[in-house]
């Protein structure tokens, strides 16, 4: 991807995240799009994620773009990000290798279906939220990224409190692939104008903008709020995984340091969620620089005895940075100095890239 085109494609990111970050705003809890898409449909060809089909994401890895990916051949695994609910009701991803085939965005939303493929093989407590019977008709993709989806009828047959986690989970997986930054809902061959049980509107197309998990602030005026997107943890038996969640702050000039100021106040209090960072953890500095957030937090940072850091816990601060500011790359330094020594590891030394697949998991 050249100098110019990665230009034209962050242009067109902005100009999504401010139209629907002003929706989400005027109101919370109703979804809206980006209301400049058509309803032309140019049969663009779906690409597959942007990963790194060498390697096993995790830690450290790196978040590689179809540039610099080997494409798989039919048949062989390839990592995607399924999302489900887990049994505290959080929307919630799961990063697994699946058989790779031509569409593979399509086949992404199949095995997100109650009684598909991941029936029996998820972890404890975790259920599907696509209805049982749902099939993707169709997908199109256009040039501009918006992905339009024909669902079958059995779509619409879900209890009514999932209608919003149905939209979040289906637009956070396939807008985890590079050649999709909006999505658009049809069922059997038609636009849905409004989701069929609870009535959220769809007349525009649906972003990452919307937010997942969303916790409104009673405390703040929609007009003058803004969404952050915070990862915390939590556990099902052996397996400790990270939850997005948006949250809806007073809007400020300096994203970043709001969001690790909100990592730094934890979950919200009636959350079944674990704290990443120590409470009162400080933030000299942050910045952002190039394709890099540098973060340097105080010395209190390694401090804490109780509630010692942990690595996995520093990455949940990577993937909330990255997720926010859409760099793919951040620096976390201790009283200004690179790396952190958590146990007997180093890490941080360089950069940290976003994990390329969140929350792992073998099926």
């Amino acid at each position: 991807m050249n100098e110019k085109e990665v230009s034209t494609k962050m242009s067109q990111l902005r100009h999504w995240r401010r139209r629907a970050l002003a929706a989400l705003a005027a109101a919370p809890l109703v979804l809206s799009g980006c209301g400049w898409w058509g309803a032309d449909e140019t049969g663009g060809q779906i690409d597959p994620p942007a990963v790194d089909y060498e390697l096993d994401a995790g830690f450290g890895t790196e978040w590689d773009s179809l540039e610099t990916a080997a494409m798989p051949a039919p048949g062989e695994e390839a990592p995607v990000t399924l999302y489900f609910e887990d049994g505290d009701g959080h929307v919630v991803p799961l990063s697994v290798r699946i058989p790779f085939e031509p569409g593979i965005a399509r086949k992404v939303l199949s095995w997100m279906v109650e009684g598909g493929p991941m029936d029996g093989r998820l972890p404890e407590g975790f259920s599907a939220l696509l209805p049982r019977g749902t099939e993707v008709l169709g997908m199109d993709i256009s040039p501009d990224g918006l992905a339009v989806v024909d669902f079958s009828p059995a779509f619409a047959d879900y209890d009514p409190e999932d209608e919003r986690k149905i939209l979040e989970a289906v637009t956070w997986a396939l807008t985890g692939f590079d050649s999709i930054q909006a999505v658009q809902i049809w069922v059997n061959g038609f636009p849905l104008k409004e989701m069929p049980k609870n009535g959220t509107p769809l007349d525009e197309p649906l972003t990452r903008a919307m937010g997942i998990n969303v916790e409104p602030d009673p405390g703040v005026h929609p007009s003058l709020a803004m969404p952050v997107t915070l990862y915390f943890q939590e556990q099902s038996g052996d397996l400790l995984y990270y939850v997005p969640v948006t949250r809806l702050i007073r809007h400020t000039d300096d994203a970043p340091m709001a969001v690790l100021r909100e990592l730094a106040e934890g979950p919200a209090p009636d959350s079944a969620l674990h704290p990443v960072l120590p409470a009162g953890t400080e933030v000299l500095n942050v910045d952002v620089h190039d394709d890099t957030v540098l973060v340097n937090f105080g010395p209190g940072l390694l401090d804490d005895d109780l509630y010692p850091v942990t690595g996995e816990a520093l990455e949940a601060v990577v993937l909330s940075l990255a997720e926010q500011t859409g760099k793919p790359k951040v620096q976390i330094m201790v009283d200004g100095k690179a790396g952190v020594t958590v146990g007997e590891e180093r890490l941080f030394a360089k950069p940290a890239q976003k994990p390329a697949q969140i929350n792992p998991y073998a099926i």
